[in-house]
């Protein structure tokens, strides 16, 4: 639940995927939105807590990380950018496009002048917590799951999605908070 401009909410992985909540309590707060910015600081903080992060991988923890902001804040959305419905999952064609370079591989950046806002890394540290275990295909699976923005595309495509098809934002925000509503019970 929602007070003022803190929430109490935290995310496990199940033994057989899905989602588990708990309580965490995290501010609200000035959050950095450009998408471009929060890749480059989930990589810092998955590489610095030993971590690495894929093409594949990134794509669907920028994607979460949205998810999880908009059902903590109830805001509309994080970033500007949009998601589009591709067969492995949620993809910014801002993100593939910078990273696409790196393949299933390893991405291979700079990070040492990258300094995480505060606000961004309570919700990065967040999303490492909760997904830290997580292989992209987990990730993937998740994202695929019966019931999501992904899932509802692709069963209205008959499983030939086209790469122009944006994921709402309104539909992962309720998805979201349906699964926090879910586990709270």
């Amino acid at each position: 639940s929602v007070r003022g401009n803190e929430t109490n909410l935290s995310l496990k992985k199940r033994k057989r995927g899905g989602v588990e909540i708990c309580l965490l309590d995290m501010d609200m707060g000035n959050i950095e939105r450009d998408i471009m910015e929060n890749s480059k600081f989930i990589i810092k903080y998955f590489n610095d807590n030993g971590k690495d992060v894929t093409n594949l991988m990134l794509e669907k923890l920028l994607y979460f990380l949205e998810a999880i902001y908009m059902a903590i804040t109830d805001d509309d959305r994080l970033y500007n950018e949009d998601f589009y419905a591709f067969e492995f999952g949620p993809v910014s064609k801002i993100i593939y496009n910078e990273y696409k370079r790196f393949g299933k591989y390893p991405i291979k950046i700079s990070t040492a002048n990258i300094n995480i806002n505060h606000d961004n890394k309570k919700y990065i540290e967040f999303l490492f917590n909760l997904f830290k275990d997580y292989t992209p295909f987990d990730l993937v699976n998740l994202s695929h799951s019966k019931g999501s923005p992904w899932y509802e595309i692709n069963e209205e495509y008959g499983g030939n999605i086209k790469k122009d098809v944006i994921i709402e934002k309104a539909a992962t925000k309720k998805w979201f908070k349906g699964i926090i509503e879910k586990s709270a019970k």
